[in-house]
């Protein structure tokens, strides 16, 4: 059994990482291999146990350091990042005219402005019977001599208009409000789609977003703290596991990741490395990591006995 130093292992450990980066990328990754790790992944139990292992004490500790923190959303943008948001958000939002013709001839609405005219018209001319009605009974008090008996006439009189006038409007009402709802209707859509709608729209929209930013954590912890996480972390494995088993899904995941490969198999290990700035960070984490587990490996008895093994199938062809 050879003395292995660290110097040695180091220089097993740069030949081994050298010969990797001299590989293509596409020679190292395999579309199929990385479906099946994400079926293997996505397995009910095995997602819901990770999950509880990992992500949901992950997210009590961030709501917990959240609660106690007086630091703003705000902090969290760049400045030219809240200065561009402002601007794009102040500016006029028009609303889809698809959705608002889709929103004012839906039936709901239909049917909810012609509720509201037929109960504005009947209300009106109730009180504007009602009112001919106080006039009749006006006519009746104490009143003597001339003055009493015109005011009952006239009272008598107005009365009954009042009664026949109610009685032809509340009849006419109906016919009046089916002509009125599209009127109503357009008229409605027309506001919305006009400028001065979408002018108020973006300033609204400015003003939720000047909110926003002086949201401190502690507040935006005490909404998420609201969220039924219990039932996320309950149908989230499933959710992942039923789309992974869709066909569809499974195609389109297949071709992004064949196209992403592709892309990368251009290039070596190497080369990528060295675009992402990290050949020469992984090549330190590699020695620091790495070569006490090395070293370990090579003082081990399995080891040894795979190092004689290997010689000793040498050892014929070295004596012939």
């Amino acid at each position: 059994m050879p003395n292995l130093d660290d110097a040695l292992l180091r220089e097993l450990i740069d030949l081994s990482y050298d010969h990797a980066c001299t590989r293509p990328v596409g020679d190292l990754v395999e579309v199929d291999r990385v479906i099946a790790a994400i079926d293997i992944l996505a397995e009910p139990e095995r997602a819901a146990r990770w999950h509880a292992r990992l992500g949901v004490p992950l997210r009590e500790r961030l709501l917990v350091r959240a609660s106690k923190s007086a630091v703003t959303m705000e902090q969290w943008l760049h400045p030219t990042v809240v200065a561009k948001l402002r601007e794009r958000l102040s500016k006029p939002a028009p609303i889809p005219r698809a959705w608002i013709d889709e929103m004012v001839a839906n039936e709901r609405v239909r049917d909810a402005v012609r509720q509201m005219l037929s109960e504005s018209l009947s209300s009106f001319i109730a009180k504007a019977s009602a009112t001919l009605s106080e006039n009749k009974a006006a006519g009746s008090g104490g009143i003597r001599g001339a003055l009493g008996w015109g005011a009952r006439a006239a009272g008598s009189v107005l009365g009954g208009i009042g009664e026949e006038i109610q009685s032809r409007l509340q009849d006419r009402v109906k016919d009046f409000v089916d002509g009125a709802v599209s009127n109503v209707q357009a008229r409605i859509a027309e506001r919305l789609k006009s400028d001065d709608t979408a002018k108020a729209i973006g300033k609204r929209r400015l003003a939720a977003f000047e909110k926003f930013l002086k949201t401190t954590e502690a507040e935006a912890s005490k909404n998420a703290a609201k969220t039924p996480w219990a039932d996320i972390d309950t149908t989230a494995p499933l959710f992942a596991h039923h789309n992974l088993a869709r066909a569809e899904v499974r195609e389109a995941l297949r071709a992004e990741l064949a196209a992403v490969l592709d892309d990368l198999s251009k290039e070596t290990l190497g080369s990528l490395l060295d675009e992402l700035g990290l050949r020469e960070h992984l090549r330190a984490a590699l020695h620091h990591h790495a070569l006490p587990g090395v070293r370990d490996l090579v003082q081990s008895e399995a080891f040894e006995a795979w190092w004689a093994k290997a010689h000793a199938t040498q050892a014929p062809s070295a004596a012939s």
